[in-house]
């Protein structure tokens, strides 16, 4: 029987060491969750990552339960200028080691978004992510406070002496085909996924459709690893990476960890995205086709 998708780890292809910080915190409690994320990245360093993941508004907690929620975000919020980010920058900058940083951003204004930083190993702000698809509870448009963001990024690193194309999205974005789809097109080989939510074991066996299954089908259809970080013990933990084929790498229990993988990250372009039509179908799309259905959404003309 042949494989659909070929074996990942086949002659070695160049790889990332990837962080999986999986933080404990508590809502609102800026200060110690910052430095249990810094107290992460040491590790992360320590044992030799090259990129770390943190979960979703990992500084400021994410208690959207909470009644007066709007208003103690937007108190807790800062700019990527501000001094709490200032010192993850710092702290990337002494470690030499780049960081995804899933944070609550103060807008202009009483603007706030649900943003991620990617920043670099010397400290610098590469991208700022600002989530396009906010659930009803936390979207502005609906009976939330976070503004949604309108575009996708993706960021060129060069680790062990070859480049590869890392994107960025949070959480429900998963849940939303064109997400990784839109990454995919833009080249991102590994996708990076901050997450406050609680998780389901991949090891079980999928009986419907939950978010694991989603982003196991989302790796696949796009042919990329998604690195998903989520908050230690109040979302249950279970931060995971899936690869190409939709297959588990790893996945973690529900306590404050660190875990660092290998990930082949150069098989994307040695044998996936290099195929014409692609393994999954990549090759055979007609957007022409698809614009004629789909275009604006009506209930928003």
């Amino acid at each position: 029987m042949t494989m659909k998708t070929p074996d990942i780890y086949t002659d070695h292809p160049p790889s990332v060491k990837v962080a999986l910080c999986q933080v404990h915190t508590e809502p609102w409690a800026v200060q110690a969750n910052l430095q249990r994320t810094l107290d992460a990245l040491d590790a992360a360093a320590g044992e030799g990552a090259e990129l770390a993941i943190t979960p979703e508004c990992v500084l400021h907690g994410y208690a959207n339960t909470c009644d007066d929620f709007a208003r103690r975000m937007l108190e807790v919020a800062e700019p990527a200028a501000g001094p709490n980010i200032g010192r993850v920058r710092a702290k990337a900058r002494e470690l030499k080691m780049d960081v995804v940083l899933g944070f609550a951003e103060r807008g202009d204004g009483q603007t706030l978004l649900n943003s991620a930083a990617f920043i670099s190993r010397d400290g610098k702000i590469l991208a700022i992510y600002r989530k396009v698809h906010c659930r009803d509870f936390e979207s502005l448009r609906h009976a939330g406070r976070f503004t949604p963001g309108d575009t996708f990024e993706v960021v060129q690193r060069t680790f062990g002496g070859h480049t590869f194309n890392i994107g960025l999205m949070i959480c429900f974005d998963r849940e939303v085909a064109e997400s990784v789809r839109c990454l995919r097109a833009m080249g991102a080989q590994l996708i990076a996924c901050p997450l406050a939510t609680d998780t389901g074991e991949l090891s079980q066996p999928i009986n419907y459709a939950d978010n694991e299954m989603v982003t196991r089908v989302r790796a696949a259809e796009n042919e990329v690893f998604i690195a998903v970080v989520n908050h230690a013990v109040r979302f249950n933990g279970g931060s995971f990476i899936v690869g190409p084929g939709g297959q588990t790498i790893v996945q973690l229990g529900p306590e404050a960890a660190v875990h660092v993988e290998s990930l082949p990250v150069g098989v994307i372009a040695a044998q996936f995205h290099n195929k014409p039509l692609g393994w999954m179908g990549w090759g055979y799309r007609r957007p022409e086709v698809y614009a004629r259905h789909l275009g604006p959404d009506p209930a928003r003309r």
